[in-house]
């Protein structure tokens, strides 16, 4: 039976943007009730905002002021947490990881809110392709489907219009086999090949780490808001995250697909979750 018949993956069409492009934007993928949701629980937080530890580098991407970033939600007091936990297993973004990591995946890095306003400065464009090989960070095509290492999902909790800054891309640099020049990565030279994506409140762009991407100066009248979770295949690791041997005392309250994408990486009898997040062991096969 052809994967696509057997659970929920990508359409065609996303399928071949994203294998074109390294990344693809997903519109309405929240609900107006689940983004206000998520913007109460950060207005309810917002001293636990701190400077992020990466910085501009280059006169273009330079800003009066620090990026800055709030992590710690999946721990924030009910019902401020809740919102963030949905999102880790979210019904509507388990067809694109199931197409692009395979069945059976994780959490990698611990999630982050990034924010900006007017005034904000940027950050370089980093990710490489094919340039250096990177056992957790790649994109692969074989068998009739595309394989990622790490995967990254911004969800949107405000407006992006054309011009306003933040995410940055170059498409279909995923596949790139050569170095990108500096300049290009200080966003100094060759601007036309560098795309702003623009978006609303509610999508999601979802991208491969390994396709270049930055984050250009914040001008927008409003301020910057997105949820950023980023995603391995269940027996890879890149960063590091909820993976102890012990899980602490709240993922209890955690659905069961929710708890299976905080799991340690492994591959045997790993944990596929199903679209109605129940969540299925995945058989060891024969040879394995």
């Amino acid at each position: 039976m052809h994967e696509a018949e057997q659970f929920p993956t990508m359409s065609e069409r996303e399928k071949y943007l994203f294998d074109l492009q390294g990344f693809i934007v997903v519109k309405g993928l929240l609900s107006t009730d689940e983004v206000q949701r998520l913007n109460e629980a950060v207005d309810a937080n917002i001293d636990k905002h701190s400077e992020h530890d990466l910085r501009a580098v280059g006169p273009q991407l330079e800003g009066k002021y620090l990026r800055s970033r709030i992590s710690g939600m999946l721990t924030w007091e009910h019902p401020w947490c809740q919102p963030f936990r949905d999102l880790l297993a979210h019904p509507k973004l388990i067809p694109y990881l199931n197409t692009l990591l395979g069945r059976g995946w994780k959490l990698d890095h611990e999630p982050d809110i990034l924010t900006a306003t007017a005034g904000t400065e940027g950050l370089v464009l980093h990710g490489d392709g094919n340039v250096t090989f990177n056992g957790s960070r790649f994109y692969a095509y074989q068998n009739g489907r595309m394989r990622c290492g790490l995967i990254n999902c911004q969800f949107y909790m405000t407006d992006v219009n054309p011009g306003d800054g933040g995410l940055c891309v170059i498409p279909g640099s995923h596949k790139a086999n050569y170095r990108c020049p500096e300049d290009i990565l200080l966003w100094e030279a060759n601007r036309e090949i560098v795309y702003h994506i623009p978006l609303s409140a509610g999508d999601m762009v979802i991208f491969n780490e390994a396709t270049t991407h930055g984050t250009l100066p914040w001008k927008g009248r409003g301020e910057r808001r997105t949820a950023l979770y980023r995603y391995t295949p269940k027996y890879l690791h890149y960063h590091g995250g909820y993976y102890e041997a012990d899980m602490p005392e709240w993922v209890s309250e955690l659905t069961e697909a929710q708890q299976a994408v905080l799991e340690p990486p492994y591959i045997y009898h790993r944990p596929l979750i199903e679209a109605d997040g129940t969540t299925l062991v995945r058989p060891r096969r024969e040879g394995e």
